[in-house]
């Protein structure tokens, strides 16, 4: 069979079309020889895919070669052009590695086959490819940062022709776009990328939001164009007279930046006032705050819209002064103004290491801020349990909305927009966090809960005691903080399990005369191996988790203990105390909701540990078919914990017979939680009151006060049925 002649492709309108965009951007930059090769990469390319179509029916090789325009632009090295043209031939053809190594050179044929490396994984479900597939790119990454950089490039070129895809797929790819793509190149401040993508992904998620939104972007850009370019001329003018030479330049806010914007602040179109902007560029830091107050003079800045990210740059090193002003007419006006070096490192990002060949801090600091990212991304995903939960915290982690808050040393420490005080608290450290107890904002006492703001001074209020809570994990927004709480809540569960374990085989070994402590160090080592467990602390916690039965490991042991002529510590124990101090090994379920003072009986569940049940509770008949797992339970509280439980009651509907009902419960140590109307006829209605209380007696003296409001008909603690 002949081959295909790659001429015809070479010749195809769309590949000369696009090869000839290519060599426009690349032409100001590279040198002969860089051509040359690129050249070369091209051919390869072509004859590789010569088989190969896009949907749109032109050759595949289009997509290579728009890909690497788009890096192009950006003034990327040789090497990255080449494994941009050549990223897809491991992958699709039958070229391999090596093959790349000894046609190019090693660099261009690890990129590519990193490149690979990412579309090859194969998984169980989509969610799980999706955490897989990042936690991989990200050891790419760090690596070799030019491998996402490709990769962003040819997820660029992919929403350019998202059209061509299914809804359903379009739908999935946009979505993962705006979580996790998107993101990222703005963490790597390639802003073009990052908003072409997202404004991509937009008009497939929102066609219609998409469109009424660059509807009256468009119609409002005539007029708005007209007198920012009035106030770039008035801007030069003042400027020069204060000696001071400046680059003017307008910019627009992109589609998507505005929708985002209109749903975090629930503002209307009209109400966003940087849709239009100018950005002056001088030559120091010193001239960027001169040039602040020459614009100040000319326009008045509005209140609390002033932002200074070079004292106080963003995390991806970003740097601007961005100040909201009172233009012509009264039409507010956004203004940024940044240094020359500044400016290449805000449009560029980490491109402009390879765009602008110095030796520039500022420039180099932009790769070494990407860097550093990667390397803490790579610490918290060896912290955190599995792929998909590391995922699921980076998406959260790569918004970049920030604040910026002080500790009282003056250390400025950046957090995600709505991070809270628990988040800060583990941004100092995690040992800080776990000890937290409250706060200071600014002086004033602060819960741990509190969301902070951008500016404010946070001291935390720490105790000696670990005071971490399940709940935690609900308060805090940063995957550092949430990771560090479940390791803690692990630990601590662990600890809990141990305890509970030992007194359950304690108390089974007890019905037999003897003590669990009174086994030696040979004994402990054969019930070790019997049980395969590489410890007594992993033995005691398959008890106390219901892995184990402890009833039935005693009588194993039983014959073991007479043979070792183990002495009895008889001391009868006739049932489980419930101290309070347990943790989450002691579960309390909403089946019949049991308080101190009820008649209780525990089940030993799989996993789950004892769970409490009242005696009377309906489903006690089914689990009485496991009368192994039954325990023998009785109160002995420690320390004070509060239950939950619900009442009833048939009420007459009268003005303030809620607030009557609440400061009964209030006045009577009960805290209602949350309330429900389950009925209404006519002037009566039935209500449900979920309360945290102490015990029988807290509830036993609300309900007798409830019955003496002549409002109540009737009130009764809720009896549940299986």
């Amino acid at each position: 069979m002949t081959e295909p002649d790659v001429t015809t492709t070479l010749k195809h309108p769309a590949v000369v079309l696009a090869y000839k965009t290519l060599t426009n951007h690349t032409r100001s930059y590279l040198n002969s020889n860089e051509q040359v090769l690129l050249k070369k990469a091209f051919h390869f390319g072509a004859k590789a895919h010569i088989t190969q179509f896009r949907k749109s029916g032109e050759p595949y090789i289009t997509h290579p070669i728009t890909v690497t325009s788009i890096l192009a632009e950006l003034h990327f090295d040789i090497n990255t052009l080449c494994a941009a043209m050549l990223h897809d031939t491991i992958e699709d053809t039958k070229t391999t590695e090596a093959g790349l190594a000894k046609e190019f050179n090693k660099t261009i044929a690890y990129l590519v086959q990193a490149v690979t490396k990412l579309d090859k994984l194969k998984f169980r479900n989509l969610h799980e490819a999706q955490a897989e597939s990042f936690v991989k790119m990200l050891f790419s990454m760090a690596q070799d940062v030019r491998v996402i950089i490709i990769k962003l490039a040819d997820r660029l070129h992919n929403m350019r022709t998202i059209s061509a895809m299914s809804e359903a797929s379009r739908k999935r790819i946009a979505r993962e776009t705006l979580e996790v793509f998107a993101p990222i190149a703005e963490r790597l401040g390639l802003k073009k990328i990052q908003d072409e993508m997202q404004d991509h992904a937009f008009y497939a998620l929102l066609p219609n939001v998409a469109e009424k939104i660059s509807s009256k972007v468009n119609k409002l850009s005539g007029h708005r164009k007209e007198t920012v370019k009035k106030i770039q001329k008035k801007i030069v003018k003042a400027l020069l007279h204060s000696n001071l030479r400046a680059d003017i330049k307008s910019r627009q806010k992109s589609l998507y930046s505005i929708y985002q914007k209109q749903k975090r602040k629930d503002l209307t179109f009209d109400q966003i006032h940087d849709v239009f902007g100018v950005r002056v560029i001088v030559k120091s830091v010193q001239a960027c705050y001169i040039a602040l107050g020459v614009i100040h003079g000319l326009y008045a800045p509005r209140e609390n819209s002033f932002k200074d990210y070079i004292a106080v740059p963003k995390t991806n090193g970003y740097q601007s002064i961005h100040t909201l002003v009172t233009g012509p007419f009264g039409l507010a006006i956004e203004i940024q103004i940044r240094t020359i070096d500044m400016d290449k490192v805000c449009e560029s990002g980490v491109a402009a290491h390879w765009m602008y060949k110095t030796d520039d801090s500022d420039i180099s600091s932009r790769l070494n801020l990407a860097r550093n990212w990667l390397g803490s991304l790579l610490n918290l995903h060896k912290e955190t349990g599995s792929s998909l939960e590391f995922y699921e915290n980076m998406k959260r982690d790569l918004i970049t909305d920030e604040i910026y808050v002080f500790t009282p040393r003056g250390k400025i420490i950046q957090l995600p927009l709505h991070a809270t005080v628990l988040d800060f608290a583990f941004a100092i450290h995690t040992s800080v966090g776990k000890h937290a107890v409250s706060a200071e904002i600014n002086s004033k006492h602060a819960s741990l809960k509190q969301k902070l703001e951008t500016g404010v001074t946070v001291k935390i209020i720490t105790s000696e005691q670990i005071s971490l809570k399940t709940e935690w994990l609900q308060l805090v927004v940063t995957s550092k903080a949430r990771t560090a709480i479940r390791q803690a809540l692990k630990q601590i569960k662990d600890e809990d399990a141990i305890l509970v374990g030992h007194k359950m085989i304690d108390r089974a070994l007890d019905t037999y005369g003897y003590s669990f402590d009174a086994l030696d160090k040979r004994s402990i080592k054969r019930v070790l191996k019997y049980y395969r467990k590489d410890s007594m602390d992993e033995l005691l916690k398959s008890f106390a988790l219901g892995e184990l039965l402890p009833s039935i490991a005693a009588r194993k042991l039983l014959p073991l203990l007479k043979q070792r002529g183990i002495d009895k510590f008889y001391s009868p124990k006739e049932s489980f105390s419930i101290t309070g101090a347990e943790g989450s090994i002691i579960n309390y379920p909403h089946c019949c909701e049991p308080i101190v003072n009820d008649d209780v009986i525990g089940y030993l569940s799989p996993a789950k540990g004892i769970v409490v049940h009242r005696k009377n509770c309906a489903n006690l008949e089914e689990l009485e078919k496991t009368p192994e797992r039954m325990v023998m339970m009785k109160w002995d509280l420690e320390k004070d914990i509060m239950f939950q439980t619900t009442l009833q009651m048939d009420v007459i509907n009268k003005q303030g017979v809620l607030a009557k009902l609440a400061s009964v419960v209030a006045d009577n140590q009960g805290n209602i939680e949350r309330f429900a109307q389950v009925d209404r006829d006519g002037n009566y209605s039935g209500l449900e009151f979920h309360l945290s209380i102490a015990d029988t007696n807290t509830l036993d003296n609300i309900l007798y006060k409830l019955r003496q409001l002549p409002e109540v008909l009737k009130a009764s603690r809720k009896e549940f049925k299986s």
